[in-house]
């Protein structure tokens, strides 16, 4: 694990079923790392609110803990090695004491559950008639994608549509509907990947470097035309990024919220057996005028820091 994480990139990873069996018992708390410090942003427990800053994880301060541990969680960045450390409990003891900044202090029994993220992708109204928000919480099943072009095909195209991917960590390019929502051309990322034959193996040559540059896609028929608003966030992640990319570079629809996460690229698995299995990232994306996405993110047109928990307003549009 440490040797993955030296590696730097948020799709090459290694899992170990035994470790998560005997020691993957869930912490019950997410928690982001922002300017202001380390921020619970999901919580199994009634007496830790959203929004709460911790200071200390048994009487150390939690960047002196967090350093340690961070050796051993990949990403491509140090902010997405900071959003995924509490995704991995079996690098914190069974039980342990957290200080928050109003003093209180309390114990930590893993084992619970964080509440549920969302398991379908909805449709609502923020303005009857006038403003539709559309939540899709993952791209990890089909239906997700499914079901956000068959909502879709319920509006026309006066409606201001707003599209919420935050804590949307990906799944699989929701190619059909990106085509859905695009009236004019798009073009998705430019990439490199390492390729070698048979002869400069043998000769000892090291791989080269293949360049797949963007091409431009024609909007297909019926595509919305309405206005259209992409909700990101640091938790927007690998597919999701490819689908909000799109939107970015060519100006289709503005984009608010924070940086997403600044990784995606389609890993090579490998079976090592005995429960273990290693991930490696084929390939490294960049974006179509080929400046760097890797461990950057896409940035929002507009920047907004929501509560922790909150929901999506009316009057953020």
């Amino acid at each position: 694990m440490r040797f993955v994480a030296k590696l730097r990139n948020g799709h090459t990873a290694f899992s170990d079923e035994w470790l998560w069996q005997e020691n993957g018992a869930p912490i019950g708390l997410d928690v982001t790392h922002d300017e202001a410090g380390w921020c619970v942003t999901k919580s199994a427990y009634d007496d830790i609110a959203l929004g709460a800053r911790i200071l200390q994880v048994d009487d150390r301060p939690i960047d002196e803990m967090a350093s340690r541990l961070l050796a051993f969680v990949p990403g491509s960045s140090i902010r997405e090695q900071r959003t995924r450390l509490f995704s991995k409990p079996f690098l914190f003891p069974p039980s342990f004491e957290i200080v928050m900044d109003d003093g209180s202090k309390k114990k930590i029994d893993r084992g619970k559950e964080l509440p549920d993220g969302g398991t379908a992708t909805t449709g609502r109204w923020l303005v009857d008639g006038e403003r539709y928000l559309l939540t899709i919480p993952s791209f990890a099943q089909p239906h997700f994608e499914a079901d956000a072009i068959r909502l879709l095909k319920s509006l026309d195209n006066t409606i201001h549509l707003v599209i919420d991917v935050r804590g949307n960590s990906g799944g699989n390019t929701p190619d059909k509907l990106v085509a859905a929502l695009m009236p004019d051309r798009y073009r998705f990322w430019t990439y490199v990947t390492p390729v070698t034959n048979a002869l400069a193996r043998a000769q000892g040559k090291p791989p080269s470097l293949l360049a797949q540059e963007a091409e431009w896609r024609q909007p297909v028929e019926g595509a919305f035309k309405g206005p259209l608003t992409i909700l990101i966030d640091r938790r927007t992640f690998s597919a999701a990024e490819d689908f909000v990319m799109p939107f970015k570079d060519n100006k289709r629809a503005e984009l608010v919220g924070e940086t997403t996460g600044g990784s995606s690229g389609q890993p090579y698995m490998r079976d090592l057996g005995d429960g273990m299995r290693l991930w490696v990232s084929t390939k490294r994306q960049m974006f179509p005028n080929v400046a760097p996405f890797e461990g950057l993110g896409i940035e929002p047109d507009t920047y907004r820091n929501w509560p922790p928990g909150a929901d999506f307003k009316t009057s953020s549009a």
